[in-house]
Parts: structure tokens; C-alpha cells; sequence
């Protein structure tokens, strides 16, 4: 039942990335419809430019951490690949089951503008930085156990990443949330070309 409770909202992230209409789970729904490329930005535009590019496509998604980096997380299982919708992924959680990270990869759309454009319909959302990266971070209420960071790699290539905290003592999940996402693009090599 976890698992379909998880996926469900992670799907309505990668759907509403590929123009399908827009979702009605707030903290994941990232938008409808493509946006402008990022030399047609408005003055105004709140989601800065990417100045450092990154590749998120050179590495699998399981492998976007090292065993190392997933023991600092308290992460004792293995990775599990996972696909919505087309888009790549993987989730890692403890043997104690307290925590899961998960990430996708969404590759050709503009998911911060398309998330940003629903802003009206999200309840915890705020423009930030990730390691650099334009991102944003989302959560489903202020008292979510789950968040969800989108951090712009490059242009169209965007790093999803979930944290849900599952154990009693709950913790803030945005804390962890972008601590994995700042470990991954910290691991992505440049984008070349």
C-alpha cells in the first residue's frame, strides 16, 4: 500500500511535466505545458538561470550516490530502480524502514517554471538554490512528513528528489531532502556541448 501511496504522487509529478494537465496533489505536481527556454526569461522571472550546468543523464539514477554518501544518510538498503511515466528513478530507504529518499529524472521540460506556475495550488512552496542549482521545494502542507526539492542540472534537465520521514519521531523532511539533493548534484559531472 506504501509503495502505490508513493508512486501515485510521483506520477502526477512526471505527468504534469510532460503537458498532461495539471494534477491535484499539490506538493508534487509540477505544472502543465512546457515553458520558454531560459534566454526568454522576463525580468521578473523568479527562478534564476542554471550558471552551471550539469549532466544528469551521464549517470544512472541508482547511481547518483555512493555507498559511502547513503551510510552518512542512515541508508542501509540497496537502491531500487524506479520508472514514472518514462522518467528514470530510483528510492532508497533503511532496514528500520525510518526514512526514504527517493529521485527522478525528468529530461526535456522546464519543471521549475511549471511547478512555479502552480504556485497558487501549492501550499508549501518556496523558490531556493540546491548546491548552486535554481530549485524549488515543495511540500504536500506545512506538516508533511514528505518534501520534494526540483533542482534545475541545466536548462531541461531536472533532479526530483523526495524525502519522507516514516519513523515515530518524525523529522523536519526538507532538511534531508535537500542534503541528498546537494549530494547528488554534487556527483554530476558538467554538461558539455
Amino acid at each position: 500500500m506504501r509503495a502505490v501511496l508513493v508512486v501515485l504522487p510521483l506520477a502526477a509529478v512526471l505527468a504534469s511535466c510532460s503537458g498532461s494537465g495539471q494534477s491535484d496533489d499539490a506538493g508534487a505536481s509540477p505544472g502543465s505545458g512546457l515553458s520558454a527556454p531560459s534566454g526568454d526569461r522576463a525580468a521578473d522571472d523568479p527562478i534564476p538561470p542554471v550558471r552551471t550546468p550539469k549532466n544528469l543523464t551521464a549517470i544512472p539514477p541508482c547511481l547518483l550516490v555512493t555507498p559511502s554518501q547513503l551510510d552518512a544518510n542512515r541508508i542501509d538498503q540497496p537502491g531500487e530502480p524506479k520508472d514514472a511515466l518514462g522518467s528514470g528513478g530510483c528510492e532508497w530507504t533503511d532496514k528500520a524502514h525510518t526514512r526514504e529518499f527517493a529521485v527522478f529524472v525528468d529530461i526535456g521540460n522546464d519543471v521549475l517554471r511549471n511547478v512555479y506556475s502552480q504556485r497558487d495550488s501549492i501550499p508549501v512552496l518556496e523558490v531556493t538554490q540546491v548546491a548552486g542549482q535554481p530549485a524549488i521545494r515543495t511540500k504536500d502542507n506545512a506538516n508533511s512528513t514528505s518534501c520534494y526539492f526540483r533542482v534545475a542540472a541545466a536548462d531541461t534537465q531536472t533532479l526530483i528528489v523526495r524525502y519522507t520521514s516514516l519513523g515515530q519521531r518524525r523529522e523536519d523532511p526538507c532538511v534531508p531532502a535537500k542534503a541528498f539533493a546537494e549530494t547528488v548534484i554534487g556527483n554530476l559531472p558538467p554538461l558539455t556541448g
